[in-house]
């Protein structure tokens, strides 16, 4: 029988239009660096844990907000899962906070006797499962809220659980707000169980994840240790079994990781997987065995699981999981093969255009979005449409240019990053090399750790990590230009992103008190550098402010810490409560992240644009939106059917596709592989609407594997996923 797929794709309509400014709450109108809302498109995004009772292997999707669930242990890079936790189905991927839902997925782990539990990260609570789930969506039974386990009157508030362990009797669990660990004599049955103990020592920074088999060894990744201000890992050489016991050793470097049924640990780590020959009880065990891979691209997912035989290594920016059909015995072993990639060096979120830590500007007809995570600079010839649609150029960074902000005024472009600026006198140039670099110092400017960078008609500005900024006449042409003024932070800490329009100068301030410093240009013409405003944390609550703007008298703030960005539309309010707009929360009190249309994830870099502001989000997301307001502006999302058959999947060395037309337009219908790269395409013109589309898609020259059936057009886009398994 053919496989009929149905996707929901959301149309404009114009019926309920804003007809005033920016509203609290608003969904946004469309996003980049991804899909589509509530669509997933690769096969993981950002996977964070494992876990397995020896026949079930269980991956916790973090950015898509769900748990993957194999009933069996896959074989293969291509083995589907079977079913999903958190998700009615594998296309959705809107958080919740029901107890069938997810937000922002941690850790999980599951005990022999099928009893799950799941560190629910953004929901602050952990979830517990009486028995294995069978079922897409499968609500939890029981569920425990951090917060109300503790006593905020002694200080003890627990929230953001990322670690969990249990072996169906006993129960621990992280929470890395509040710094400690929190156990269970025995599996809870009502909600909200109070731990029998806890464990929280003055060396905690931020727990995050635990490793244990609940007997002969128990160690906690801690990614901000206060041992040396470097990540590192506490061991205990037994289970705690006491409030506050300390713990028996130290190691740096963040891991997490099994004992082997050959007593061997194997650990992944922030930057390569270890073995150990035999249980390490002191500091002094080094790993007998170190592999570092140049694919191995881990970060905030260390975790390794075993089980049948395999071992199971996280690769979270890797985005995908190494499995080695045995235990690695060199430092050059390959993995047999790369669960959710073709091979273990493929990037699957290059086939949704995944841009990093976007920080976009403009030119005022292109969209240029800059990413210190990939080091690369991607160009929209045009400003998008719709949701999804693909950059048309990514341009690698080459030679001295280092990237964290950016700046474009007058056909002038401008990199920031650690001790380097980067100019290009033409920005139809950015393809190219820089025109020019100044390193470590421009006259008596020292470039140390470079935050923000600006431009506008008379000033080329530079904010430093010192909290220094600098302005110059014009762009500095060479290193012994001196700045024509230089400023302190009005906190003393350091400064964020800069932005300029031409009236005044932001400069966002990230740490406590954390705030905006904002400048008249004329002032600083007439050599007056006195702030013209100061905006701290008061009246309104602002946490780590990475960059705000002005644009036609508004002012936006994107308060990075808090999940939302903060709007004025008239000087006279600027930093009061008085006729504050939310974007990113459902009204001015909440403080919650999450992944979804009219939510935010650590808003990092603003752009304003006529009507629009667009959104980069940071490190936990890193989605571009658009939120707009007037006449263009949307606050009900039609939805439209459109019907597309992809048969038989798999398929051998042909599939049929077939699509109606939903309404009259150019469409254009194209094969690519999983990494976004165009293979083939199999129309593009016009077609009116009611006509079914069908083409038969000859494979024969295609290896076995993933690929993607790309559909565009009329400001529509979806992804149909072909998995081809011929002979």
């Amino acid at each position: 029988m053919p496989k009929t797929i149905f996707f929901l794709l959301g149309l404009l309509s114009a019926q309920n239009a804003f007809t005033q400014w920016y509203q609290t709450g608003q969904p946004a109108d469309l996003m980049i660096s991804g899909v589509d809302f509530n669509q997933t498109g690769a096969w993981f995004n950002h996977p964070n844990g494992l876990a397995s009772d020896d026949t079930h292997l269980l991956v916790c999707d973090r950015f898509n907000n769900r748990i993957l669930v194999w009933n069996s242990l896959p074989g293969s890079w291509n083995d589907t899962p079977d079913l999903v936790l958190g998700q009615p189905d594998f296309t959705s991927n809107n958080p919740g906070n029901g107890k069938h839902q997810l937000n922002w997925v941690g850790n999980a782990s599951l005990a022999a006797n099928g009893k799950l539990a799941v560190a629910d990260t953004e929901n602050d609570r952990i979830l517990l499962w009486n028995s294995f789930p069978t079922q897409n969506g499968q609500p939890a039974d029981i569920s425990l809220f951090l917060p109300v386990l503790g006593d905020p009157g002694a200080g003890l508030f627990y929230a953001w659980p990322w670690g969990v362990w249990t072996d169906g009797t006993r129960l621990a669990a992280v929470a890395t707000t509040g710094g400690a660990l929190l156990f269970w004599n025995s599996f809870p049955t009502t909600d909200n169980t109070l731990p029998d103990y806890v464990i929280k020592l003055p060396q905690f920074g931020t727990p995050r994840n635990i490793s244990t088999d609940g007997s002969t060894y128990f160690f906690v990744g801690d990614h901000n240790a206060k041992v040396n201000g470097q990540p590192g890992t506490f061991f205990w050489n037994s289970y705690p079994a006491t409030a506050n016991q300390p713990y028996d050793f130290y190691r740096n470097e963040w891991i997490k990781g099994v004992k082997l049924p050959d007593g061997k640990l194997m650990a992944g780590g922030i930057q390569s997987v270890y073995v150990w020959n035999t249980l390490p009880t002191s500091a002094a065990q080094s790993p007998n065995l170190t592999l570092m891979p140049s694919y191995y691209k881990n970060g905030d997912g260390v975790d390794v699981a075993y089980a049948g035989g395999k071992c199971f290594v996280n690769n979270y920016n890797g985005n995908n999981v190494l499995v080695y059909n045995g235990t690695p015995t060199s430092q050059t072993q390959a993995p047999d093969f790369a669960l959710g990639s073709p091979s273990p060096t493929a990037q699957t979120l290059d086939s949704i255009q995944y841009v990093q830590n976007p920080v976009p500007v403009t030119d005022g007809s292109r969209l240029i979005v800059t990413s210190d995570f990939d080091r690369a600079i991607y160009v929209w010839d045009q400003f998008p449409e719709y949701s999804g649609q693909a950059y048309d150029h990514k341009y690698p960074a080459t030679g001295n240019t280092q990237i964290w902000a950016s700046t474009l005024h007058n056909n002038h472009f401008i990199i920031g990053g650690r001790n380097s600026l980067s100019v290009w006198n033409d920005a139809a140039t950015i393809h190219t090399p820089a025109s020019y670099h100044l390193v470590n110092q421009i006259g008596t400017a020292q470039l140390d750790d470079i935050r923000g960078v600006a431009l506008d008609d008379q000033f080329c500005y530079l904010a430093t990590k010192n909290g220094k900024l600098y302005g110059w006449q014009g762009i500095p042409a060479n290193s012994s230009q001196n700045p024509a003024f230089a400023l302190n932070s009005s906190s003393g800490g350091p400064f964020g992103y800069l932005y300029s329009d031409g009236e005044y100068l932001c400069a966002a301030r990230p740490e406590p008190p954390s705030g905006v410093d904002i400048y008249r240009v004329a002032d600083l013409a007439a050599g007056i550098t006195a702030p013209f405003k100061v905006i701290n944390s008061g009246e309104v609550r602002i946490n780590q402010a990475a960059q705000a703007v002005t644009h036609q008298g508004s002012l936006a703030i994107a308060s990075r810490g808090d999940h939302r960005v903060l709007l004025w539309e008239n000087p006279a309010d600027w930093g009061s409560p008085a006729n504050l707009i939310v974007l990113g929360q459902p009204n001015a009190n909440t403080l919650d992240a999450a992944i979804g249309i009219d939510r935010l994830f650590m808003p990092n870099a603003l752009l304003p644009l006529e009507n629009e502001l667009w959104i980069g989000e940071f490190k936990f997301s890193s989605r571009i939106l658009k939120f707009s307001h007037g006449t263009t502006a949307v606050t009900n999302l039609q939805q439209k059917t459109f019907e597309a058959r992809l048969y038989p999947n798999p398929a051998d060395n042909s599939a049929n596709f077939e699509m109606e037309i939903p309404e009259s337009g150019s469409y254009q219908i194209q094969l690519l592989n999983m990494q976004g790269m165009v293979l083939q395409t199999h129309y593009s013109g016009y077609q009116p609407e009611g006509v079914v589309y069908g083409k038969t898609l000859d494979l024969h020259t295609l290896p076995n594997g993933f690929y993607l059936i790309r559909i565009t057009g009329e400001g529509m886009r979806t992804l149909l996923k072909l998995v081809k398994s011929g002979e």
